[in-house]
């Protein structure tokens, strides 16, 4: 009896299981309901949370509220439109997807795969080198924001990004990269008030240079006129 044949995933390149795969193509689908049809300022993540109830764009009736880390990034992103998503007894993250979609704002993820899939014994206590996975998969990333997203603006989320930025330029998206003190956006830890706070800051600064039109070039050094 012949075995069934291998099964390898687009987004991280590895021999998955049918249940990786499904998931992925669920996380595509989920994000593609909230993709603006231009992209004003794509924000990267790491990478997606391993259950698809936390995934960023998981939301609609019935759906478990997201937890943990997805939680915090959750509300802090879409803090940054000025909505209060702490106060009111429902939270209707739909609507404040739809709002994020609005602003033409789009979260994607570097890997495309939960970092629990990618590295070998992450479940089990194996560390994820985050400079290792950016050479790994910053290229890909690169592609994409050229020829899928195409935003006018790219802000990294976490330190732990920080490698994607050399590979970025080096693609030549340096000038569309938004840095705060030339890193990343901080990460609003939770129970972390100082690290939230310092999001939010670097948040603003972003939103404000995002807002700012560039500065337009140099006028041309006038031309000598040819003498008689």
């Amino acid at each position: 009896m012949s075995s069934a044949p291998a099964v390898y995933c687009d987004g991280c390149g590895g021999q998955v299981s049918p249940e990786h795969l499904a998931n992925r193509m669920r996380r595509l689908e989920l994000a593609s309901r909230f993709r603006p049809i231009h992209i004003h300022i794509l924000f990267v993540a790491e990478a997606p949370p391993p259950d698809l109830e936390n995934y960023f764009y998981s939301a609609g009736k019935g759906k478990p509220a997201k937890h943990g880390l997805s939680r915090v990034l959750f509300d802090e992103l879409i803090g940054s439109l000025a909505i209060d998503v702490r106060e009111g007894a429902e939270r209707d993250e739909e609507s404040f997807l739809l709002m994020f979609q609005k602003r033409n704002f789009f979260l994607a993820d570097a890997l495309e795969c939960p970092v629990e899939d990618v590295v070998p014994g992450f479940r089990d206590g194996a560390k994820a080198d985050p400079q290792a996975l950016s050479h790994r998969f910053g290229p890909a990333l690169a592609l994409r924001i050229r020829n899928s997203y195409k935003p006018k603006h790219v802000v990294l989320l976490s330190k732990r990004t920080r490698f994607l930025i050399p590979l970025l330029e080096a693609a030549g998206l340096g000038e569309r990269l938004l840095l705060y003190n030339a890193l990343p956006l901080p990460f609003p830890h939770p129970n972390n008030p100082a690290a939230q706070m310092l999001f939010r800051t670097g948040m603003e600064h972003v939103l404000k240079k995002a807002a700012t039109p560039p500065a337009p070039p140099p006028p041309a050094a006038p031309q000598a006129e040819n003498q008689q």
